[in-house]
């Protein structure tokens, strides 16, 4: 759930700054590429911290 979270608050995030601004999509994209980045670093961290204990 917790990656779930990282990979979709920041994107909504974007598109929350993209309303206010009047911008078309930049800090949503922004948002989301920074957001799956953040994912698949916890999930990598998460499956090398998992095969450490094994």
């Amino acid at each position: 759930m917790v990656v779930s979270l990282e990979m979709v608050v920041p994107g909504l995030v974007g598109y929350w700054l993209d309303e206010r601004l009047g911008t078309v999509v930049l800090f949503m994209l922004v948002g989301f590429a920074v957001g799956g980045i953040a994912g698949v670093m916890h999930l990598l961290h998460m499956l090398r911290s998992e095969n450490r204990r094994r």
